[in-house]
C-alpha cells in the first residue's frame, strides 16, 4: 500500500516549483506513516463521540452534536498532536470551517476523477508552503457509507425531525444528496516539512 503514493507537483496542475525528487522515499513513507495517524486520531474521536450522541437521542442529537462539538473535538486533537495539523474539508461542506481552499478543490477533484475511473487511490501528497515554511500535505478520501445517507442522503426519505435541525443548524448546508459510495471529501494533514527530517 505504502508504494501506492502519489505526488502533484506540477505547476500546470498546482502552481508548486518543487520538483517529483524533493522527499526522499523514507520521506514519503513517513508522510504516509504521519498522515494516516493524524486522520486516525480525528476519525476515532470524532466517531467515538458521535456514537455516544447516536445512543443519547438518535439521529437529532448526532445533528445537534456535529453543530455544536465537532469543531471543538478537532482543535483538542490538533492540540495533542502539537505539530501536525488534521481537518476535514469538502466541495460539499455543511460547516463553512470545512470550506476547501483552491488547492484542496484540486485535490478532491482529482479524486473524484479517480473515483469514476474505478482507481480511487488511498491517498494524495503535495509539497507547499504555508506561512512561509515548507509542508508536506497529506490526503485521504472520504467515502459515503449506506449509513452517512441518514443526514446526507436524499432529503425526500430522510426523518422530517433530522431535516429540521438542519435546516436550523446548517442554513447554506450543501451536503445533501449523497449516495452510497461518493466522495463526501477529504481528511487533509499538515506537516511541516523539517519533520520529516528529523529522527
Amino acid at each position: 500500500m505504502r508504494k501506492l503514493l502519489f505526488l502533484l507537483f506540477s505547476v500546470a496542475v498546482f502552481g508548486c516549483a518543487h520538483s517529483q525528487n524533493s522527499l526522499t522515499q523514507t520521506e514519503k513513507e513517513k508522510a504516509v506513516e504521519i498522515g494516516n495517524a493524524a486522520v486516525v486520531k480525528l476519525m476515532g474521536e470524532l466517531k467515538r463521540n458521535l456514537g455516544m450522541a447516536l445512543k443519547e437521542g438518535g439521529f437529532p442529537e448526532a445533528i445537534r452534536f456535529c453543530a455544536q462539538k465537532a469543531q471543538e473535538l478537532t482543535k483538542k486533537v490538533n492540540r495533542e498532536l502539537v505539530v501536525v495539523k488534521v481537518k476535514r474539508v469538502s466541495d460539499r461542506y455543511r460547516n463553512p470551517a470545512d470550506r476547501p481552499d483552491t488547492l484542496d478543490l484540486k485535490v478532491i477533484n482529482y479524486f473524484k476523477e479517480k473515483l469514476r475511473e474505478g482507481k480511487l487511490p488511498p491517498y494524495y501528497i503535495v509539497e507547499s508552503e504555508k506561512n512561509g515554511e515548507r509542508v508536506v500535505i497529506y490526503y485521504k478520501p472520504i467515502r459515503v457509507a449506506p449509513f452517512c445517507l441518514n443526514c446526507h442522503g436524499n432529503p425526500a426519505r430522510m426523518n422530517p425531525e433530522v431535516l429540521r435541525i438542519l435546516r436550523e443548524k446548517y442554513p447554506h448546508d450543501r451536503a445533501l444528496g449523497y449516495k452510497p459510495g461518493d466522495l463526501r471529501g477529504v481528511f487533509k494533514v499538515i506537516i511541516p516539512e523539517k519533520e520529516l527530517k528529523e529522527g
